[in-house]
């Protein structure tokens, strides 16, 4: 999708991140926009292009959203999915585009809601509309595997880390320990895509590469235009001043002239930008050429800005939270294994660590709130385990003795490549009232067949590779799977522990210093302890 060969040129631009240290440095910890986590916003079409790759069981295409919204509810990232509108272009690489909306999107709506996840139609692209959320700084990245986001004008870019990608599969983002781990992306900035020497392109550099190339508007571009001549000519400064034209009105006067200096261009190299002089191509630059249309869809996308409605709805932004009980009658209402045995075993695996992680976010939030001052002491000094309970609803929970302390320990810590060695503390959790609220949200209408237990395997689940205990597993390691009251242990960005249970990390600092000093008096050679004697 986009613009072939385009990425390949941005390449040196790429920054590999962590999306965990990512969302944890730049969203948590810098918390530039007071919701401490990272705002990204998502192409739904591109989730549902990559869902059709579902086959097995019922709803296979919705499994696959499922899967993946559970995994980035494990991530302190506030994502926005965007759905195409009706006023996109009717015809898109090179086929009509027809007015229905997508097949997926009512029930994908109910899963987003279930998971908290915010969502919008575009009145036009979606993408087009993610990239003006970015360039006005409602969302801090798209994240896309379309490169005509940043022809658009958006200013920061996570591509998807997806092996299946062309230039994924030789160039992806890859951990400390050069592996592709699944756990990071290639972030682009404009900014960096300008200023970059081997790059040095604009927003109208880009959109000249796309028209000479060919793109989702025009596949035939310039034939026999290469990326490479295409680059040199955007560098030339050939796009901005079609780009200035364009959104100057100007178009009718400034391109007879435009199109006789890409021809000269074109002949003489005079820039030097590329490594050969193209006089053929040159005659190729015919009088309609750039064809407007295709123009017009680069430099003036339908968005909440221009259909002159505005983005609306931002102020109630962020503010849905995930909820286990509706997560629960999803899976009762979508798939084969949503009977309640089967979701509470397989929630353990999959969606506790997410549920956890919001919890220590919402603590923060509560922190951070300016509405705290005027709140009793108590009320300000709310364990995490209160905070789940009042936002999960609708307990029976009355008491302190009532409520189950979510976390009861902190087991070990650990610095590790799929974080970019970002501390990490492994929290033992007592999951009874997340299993309590999952339970109350099955109703019983579908009856546990053979197929559904075998559903119940973690065959959808990306996990790491230890048991609960922080043991390494060999690969196809069979477990039985555990009580789901029992407790878990699940790694946490210390930073969020720190902030939540500042208590509890004292006591573990404490312990593990005692236990190191402990350690280093037993390694101590005899004679040194003579002498120190």
């Amino acid at each position: 999708m986009g613009v072939p060969g385009l990425w390949d040129v941005l390449r040196p631009t790429a920054e590999p991140h962590s999306l965990t240290k990512l969302a944890v440095q730049s969203g948590f910890v810098d918390n530039r926009h007071g919701n401490r986590a990272y705002r990204i916003g998502i192409d739904a079409s591109i989730w549902f292009f990559h869902a059709q790759g579902g086959r097995e069981g019922e709803n296979p295409e919705l499994r696959t959203l499922f899967f993946r919204c559970a995994r980035l509810l494990a991530m302190p990232f506030l994502p926005i999915f965007v759905f195409d509108g009706p006023k996109r272009p009717k015809i898109k690489r090179g086929k009509s585009v027809g007015g229905k909306q997508h097949w997926m999107i009512n029930n994908f709506r109910i899963v987003l809601d279930a998971f908290g996840f915010e969502c919008r139609t575009a009145p036009g692209e979606a993408e087009a509309e993610l990239a003006y959320l970015n360039s006005i700084g409602v969302i801090d990245a798209v994240l896309s595997d379309d490169v005509d986001c940043f022809l658009f004008g958006a200013r920061t870019v996570m591509r998807n880390s997806s092996t299946t990608l062309s230039g994924n599969r030789n160039h992806g983002a890859k951990n400390s320990d050069g592996k592709d781990d699944g756990q990071h992306v290639n972030l682009y900035r404009m900014a960096d895509i300008e200023a970059n020497d081997a790059v040095n392109l604009s927003k109208g550099g880009l959109i000249l590469i796309a028209l000479l190339r060919g793109g989702d508007y025009d596949q035939q571009g310039i034939e026999g235009c290469g990326v490479n001549t295409a680059h040199a000519l955007a560098r030339a400064g050939l796009g901005d001043q079609l780009l200035e034209a364009a959104l100057s009105n100007t178009l009718p006067l400034v391109l007879p002239t435009w199109r006789a200096a890409v021809r000269h261009e074109l002949k003489t190299n005079a820039s030097g930008f590329a490594t050969r002089k193209s006089p053929t191509l040159a005659k190729r630059i015919t009088d309609d050429f750039p064809p407007l249309d295709v123009l017009r869809c680069y430099t003036h996308p339908i968005t909440s800005r221009s259909d002159q409605s505005g983005p609306r709805g931002l102020d109630t932004l962020w503010q849905k939270r995930a909820d286990v009980k509706k997560i629960a009658s999803v899976c009762e209402q979508f798939f084969e294994w949503g009977v309640e045995e089967t979701v509470v075993k397989r929630f353990r695996s999959f969606l506790w660590p997410g549920v956890v992680l919001r919890t220590l976010l919402q603590v923060a939030l509560d922190k951070d709130s300016p509405s705290t001052s005027s709140r009793s002491h108590e009320s300000y000094n709310e364990t995490p385990s209160k905070v789940l309970a009042r936002k999960l609803g609708s307990m029976a929970i009355n008491t302190d003795e009532d409520l189950v302390e979510l976390v009861t320990a902190i087991h070990s810590e650990r610095r590790h490549p799929s974080t970019d060695n970002i501390l990490e503390y492994r929290l033992e959790i007592d999951p009874r009232e997340l299993v309590q609220r999952a339970r109350s949200g099955i109703q019983g209408t579908r009856v546990e067949l053979a197929d559904s237990a075998a559903a119940g395997s973690l065959s959808d689940v990306d996990g790491d590779d230890e048991d609960e205990d922080g043991k390494r597993m060999k690969r196809g390691t069979k477990t039985p799977p555990a009580d789901p009251d029992s407790t878990l242990r699940v790694w946490m960005p210390a930073v969020m522990v720190q902030h939540a249970y500042p208590e509890l990390v004292e006591k573990f600092v404490g312990r593990k210093a005692a236990k190191d000093a402990k350690k280093a008096k037993r390694g101590t050679p005899k004679k040194a302890k003579k002498a120190n004697a």
